[in-house]
């Protein structure tokens, strides 16, 4: 019988350990292979092409402004730039690379005849930001500068031509405001779970429609990508999403409305509305003085947008949606269909004496001697003062608030447009809370005549003459497929009767008589001077308002001339030639 060993035992238990610690390492160096090989050499290689490939966004062409017959209004041209690919002057420093493009921008300059654009601080950032991207050095160059360049090229390094888009505006000044114009900016992200690296600029609207639309005009954005070396510098670009074109937009103004309005505005201070009373659609919005928006392409030097700021004539700002101005007689319309509407008897006549007085405050006439005695529609005609001022204190102040809020004075037009100014309406709890003074019965007295502490716009008064003419408040629109929205105004038919009735006395023969000279349409109007400022400050903005035809109207206007002589010698003749481009002139018998 053999001997129990216990020390080869011992030797026997240790080697199979050791051989089965040895057989569980080799799994475990197999496994780990594998996913070097296989797992890790996956994310290795995305990571690598993560350091060696850019993502670039490419900017969408922006969609064309049309008139209503089609003129483009805003749209794109090709525009030529020059730019550098720091690839060709890399050195072994980024400080040496810097200065190898600056001093090379510097012969191209010389060779070319263009002024340097971009500095060394430009140039640094580029470097270090967008290295892989080419370098513009001359945006939208002239056709000499092409040219010279083109002659040259041959000993140009490093310097290419590349074709973008760029804003154009047909009309130049023409409905600036209106229009508005672009700036650059990034373009929104195309889907995706990647960020890009890079980002062409798109035209983005900073104002007027350009902006209002802003979201409907703009392109698509596309893809490109960038294969890189390890410095960073490109070494070829691949596009692999095509960017699209935003889609046209159509605004309801008429161009030859338009330009016979900025014909008669020209050189003025002041702005005109005119729109079709029965859908709210816009024909024409001009304000003065003006502004060329192909100075804003492709991007305005701060030394003209400062002299735009500081122009005493305030060519920035969009009178006509966005002014406001008292009313003057051009409110009366207003206070005639508040004291109508509670019962005042318009055929009652009131004795005209040149003077409203109340207490110490005495409010002329225009006719000095007064107009002896008057019903409503001959106080409408001769825009009697003292007849307005006995009518709204008889009605009080409620009642012309009232019949104010009703033809939408007080509040915005809700035009689809980013300027729509809502002015003031003045009562008690208001002028309190601005002024921190009571109401007096002087401030209904001003107020009776258009005068005191009323705002309104132009756009506002066109809404408002052609809601009495066609008896429906309608919401100003410019794209002419936009849903109309109108409602009732809240009085008798009699009442607007009577308004139209003086209305139409303002231009046959009263204040308003050199509005409807020769027209080929009877026409129904008002006049309106409002006085404003003190002393040496004192000036008067002069005002017509009227639709036509006199029956049926399809038309409603609103002008304001500012530093004017009167309503019916300054405005109302403008007017007149507006209207006559639109309806004609009767033909002499």
């Amino acid at each position: 019988m053999k001997r129990f060993d216990k020390e080869s035992l011992t030797a026997d238990v240790a080697c199979i350990v050791l051989g089965v610690l040895f057989v569980i390492c080799l799994a475990v160096l197999a496994v780990r292979l594998k996913e070097v090989q296989v797992k890790d050499t996956a994310d290795y290689r995305y990571a690598y092409s993560r350091q060696a490939v850019r993502r670039v966004q490419l900017a969408g062409e922006r969609g064309r402004i049309l008139s209503r017959n089609g003129e483009v209004l805003a749209g794109n041209r090709k525009a030529v730039s020059i730019v550098c690919d720091a690839a060709d002057f890399q050195k072994k420093t980024w400080k040496a690379t810097v200065e190898s493009i600056q001093k090379a921008i510097k012969e191209v300059a010389l060779l070319i005849g263009a002024e340097q654009e971009i500095g060394e601080r430009s140039i640094k950032r580029h470097v270090n930001q967008s290295l892989a991207m080419p370098l513009a050095v001359w945006s939208d160059v002239d056709h000499a500068v092409l040219a010279r360049f083109l002659e040259n090229e041959d000993k140009i390094k490093g310097f290419s031509v590349v074709v973008s888009e760029e804003r154009v505006y047909p009309y130049g000044a023409v409905a600036s405001h209106l229009i508005g114009y672009v700036g650059r900016d990034r373009a929104e992200a195309v889907a995706g779970d990647e960020k890009f690296n890079f980002f062409h600029p798109e035209m983005r609207g900073r104002s007027g429609v350009e902006h209002y639309y802003d979201s409907y005009l703009k392109g698509v954005p596309g893809e490109s990508k960038l294969l890189v070396d390890a410095r960073g510098f490109a070494i070829e670009e691949n596009v692999v999403i095509e960017p699209r074109p935003g889609p046209d937009l159509t605004l309801s103004i008429d161009m030859k409305v338009q330009l016979a309005a900025e014909k008669e505005l020209r050189g003025e201070k002041g702005a005109c509305v005119v729109m079709d009373p029965r859908n709210g659609e816009i024909l024409a919005m001009v304000s003065q003085p003006g502004y060329n928006l192909n100075s804003f392409v492709p991007g305005i030097s701060h030394d003209l947008y400062d002299r735009y700021v500081n122009d005493p004539g305030k060519p920035l700002l969009n009178r006509a949606a966005g002014g406001s101005y008292a009313p003057g007689s051009i409110f009366k319309p207003v206070v005639a269909l508040a004291g109508l509407k509670l019962g005042y008897p318009y055929a009652e006549k009131y004795e005209c004496t040149g003077v409203y007085t109340l207490g110490k405050m005495h409010i002329r006439c225009a006719n000095r001697w007064g107009h002896g005695p008057l019903d409503m529609p001959e106080a409408i005609m001769k825009s009697c003062n003292p007849y307005f001022c006995n009518l709204g204190m008889d009605i009080g102040t409620n009642a012309i608030v009232k019949a104010a809020h009703e033809l939408g004075l007080g509040e915005k037009t809700g035009i689809d447009f980013g300027l729509d100014s809502s002015g003031v309406i003045p009562v008690a709890d208001w002028k309190m809370r601005t002024y921190g003074e009571k109401w007096f019965m002087g401030d209904l007295a001003q107020m009776s005549i258009g005068q005191g502490m009323l705002l309104v716009s132009p756009l506002q008064m066109a809404r408002m003459v052609g809601a009495i003419g066609t008896g429906y408040l309608v919401t100003p629109k410019l794209l002419p497929e936009a849903e109309t929205i109108r409602r009732k105004v809240d009085f008798p038919k009699n009442a607007l009767k009577v308004v139209r009735e003086g209305m139409r006395r303002v231009v046959d023969g009263g204040t308003g008589k050199r509005a409807g000279k020769d027209l080929a349409v009877e026409l129904c109007g008002k006049t309106g001077t409002a006085e404003i400022g003190k002393g040496e400050m004192r000036r008067k903005n002069t005002w017509f308002i009227a639709y036509a035809p006199r029956e049926n109207p399809t038309v409603a206007l609103a002008i304001i001339i500012e530093n004017g002589d009167s309503g019916g010698g300054t405005a109302a003749p403008k007017a007149r030639n507006i209207l006559a481009a639109i309806f004609g002139e009767r033909s002499a018998e």
